[in-house]
Formats: structure tokens, C-alpha cells, sequence
């Protein structure tokens, strides 16, 4: 009785895993970012046995996003964007998003990851980081990372 419910248990798990898409998704990790116009990436793979329709959503705080970046992407405000992606099992990709730090206050940027579906078997993994904080370096000139998380 126990290795049959075993046996369905598991069956069920495996079932559940190659129906889902299983997103992986991360900052690029700079050690350093100078004042004005900057670049970050982000990075998704899908690890799962379905596609994957979602967006990563990029906050930045005491940054603001720049519109060099290339479309497509959704600006929900000065510090907030959006990006689709649509991701077939195995398949990665990356954005490279423009943003302005000003002034000496210490920034952050954040990475979080949104269904677009509410009917889509979705597994969000986030992998480290998913958040960077900088703080200004006066003898650099330029913002130093602490504390990658």
C-alpha cells in the first residue's frame, strides 16, 4: 500500500514538472556602475517541459529607467519596466536595460519575475542575484556593489 502510494506520488510530480515551464531568471552582476546613463542585464532560461509566457519586472530605486533600452518592454513608471518573454523548453535569453543613477545616494535594482497567464502551469526559480545594491565609492567616483542578495 505504502510503494503503490509511493509509485503515484511520484508519477504525479513527474507528470506536474513536464507539463510547467520552469523559469530561471537573474541580474547580471556588475561590481561597479559609474554616475549617468548605465547598463544591466537580465538572464531566462526555461528549464521545464512547456512554454513560458511571462515578464520580469525591473525596479530600480534611486535610479531611473532610460528609453534607450530596445523594445519590447512596458514602462510602468520612471523606475518600474516590464519585459515579455516567451520562452519554448530549453530555451534562454537575456535584455540589456539602460538606466540614469544622478547624485551620491546609494541605488538598488530588482528582479522579480510575473505570469502573464493565470491558466499557465508556471515554477518561477529565482537565481541569485535578484537584487543589487550599490552605494557610492568616493575615492572610485564611481557605485560600488554590497550585498548582492
Amino acid at each position: 500500500m505504502v510503494i503503490s502510494v509511493m509509485v503515484a506520488l511520484f508519477v504525479a510530480m513527474a507528470t506536474i514538472q513536464s507539463t510547467q515551464a520552469s523559469i530561471d531568471y537573474w541580474l547580471q552582476q556588475p561590481n561597479a556602475i559609474g554616475p549617468g546613463l548605465n547598463q544591466v542585464t537580465v538572464h531566462c532560461r526555461n528549464g521545464g517541459g512547456m512554454d513560458g509566457d511571462f515578464n520580469l519586472v525591473v525596479k530600480f530605486t534611486n535610479a531611473t529607467f532610460s528609453t534607450q533600452t530596445q523594445l519590447p518592454y512596458t514602462q510602468v513608471d520612471s523606475s518600474t519596466v516590464k519585459i515579455k518573454f516567451v520562452l519554448h523548453k530549453g530555451d534562454s535569453d537575456n535584455q540589456s536595460l539602460y538606466f540614469v543613477v544622478n547624485g551620491s545616494e546609494p541605488f538598488s535594482i530588482s528582479l522579480s519575475l510575473q505570469s502573464v497567464s493565470l491558466f499557465e502551469f508556471l515554477k518561477a526559480n529565482a537565481l541569485f542575484p535578484t537584487q543589487l545594491q550599490y552605494q557610492w565609492n568616493e575615492t572610485g567616483q564611481n557605485y560600488a556593489l554590497i550585498d548582492p542578495q
